[in-house]
């Protein structure tokens, strides 16, 4: 139906639905300049009319999507999301996975393994990096590193436990350490157990993380001469981890949310 004079036209709205495995993010993507975004347990999931009533409190406030992207590294939870999703607006569901145009060429010695978070963040690293080498970092469940070369060459990665994993190793496979939440200490040093499994764990994923950063863009500069590397990082632990790994160029919880918006754009 065309409108009446005056009469702007509807802005498409696109849902993006990133289930983690602890946590899954739902996004709204409109022209506004930054999406709107909730949180619910990734448990959820197995609710069917509670999910129900999530997405249709999203379609109330910012209208019913127009096109729907799930980034998933829970395969059971993406199926019932693109089922229930499917069923609740009628549209098509976009999963992300290595079969999508992407906008980096991807080498990869078993493509479908590729994780959709890490296609997604790849994809907007390339977008916001174009022709320069990148390391993208998500710090979450696990880290993980992205290289990215200036040609848009997948370059490879690295996985490694997050700092909540490593807490939970600590506790459950010793008598007597406890479980800590980890933030950012005082000091360098604890004074308590629960201080020196902090200290422990935050300046060895801080140590660590530098140390592999800084290992990789010698390498990148130095084997293939490319120019200085773009560092772009995210993920839930991001805001305490990332301000003390050094020089980055974007610090970003939503990458993964704006490259599966983007990938969504790119394959409609």
């Amino acid at each position: 139906m065309q409108s009446s004079r005056g009469e702007q036209a509807a802005v498409p709205v696109r849902l993006v639905v990133d289930i983690g495995n602890t946590t899954t993010t739902l996004a709204i993507f409109t022209d506004a300049p930054e999406p709107s975004v909730a949180s619910v347990p990734s448990a959820l999931f197995a609710d069917s009319s509670a999910m129900r009533e999530v997405f249709g409190n999203m379609a109330r406030k910012h209208g019913e999507p127009q096109a729907v992207a799930i980034c998933s590294v829970v395969p059971s939870a993406a199926a019932a999301g693109s089922a229930l999703i499917e069923s609740l607006f009628s549209v098509p569901v976009l999963t992300i996975c290595s079969r999508l145009r992407l906008p980096f060429q991807l080498e990869y010695a078993a493509p479908h393994t590729f994780g959709a978070d890490r296609l997604a963040l790849c994809a907007w690293s390339r977008h916001l990096f174009e022709g320069k080498p990148v390391i993208a970092v998500d710090i979450g469940t696990a880290i993980t590193f992205d290289v990215l070369e200036s040609s848009g060459v997948y370059r490879g990665g690295l996985i490694m436990p997050g700092i909540d994993m490593m807490a939970g190793a600590l506790h459950s496979r010793t008598a007597q350490l406890p479980q800590v939440r980890i933030d950012r200490p005082e000091s360098l040093l604890g004074r308590s157990t629960d201080e020196c499994i902090k200290s422990g764990i935050f300046w060895g994923a801080v140590r660590q993380i530098s140390g592999l950063i800084e290992a990789i863009a010698g390498e990148l500069m130095g084997n293939s001469g490319d120019s200085p590397v773009e560092v772009i990082v995210t993920g839930g632990n991001s805001r305490i981890i990332a301000p003390k790994i050094g020089p980055v160029s974007v610090i970003d919880e939503l990458a993964v949310l704006r490259g599966s918006d983007l990938l969504l754009r790119m394959n409609s």
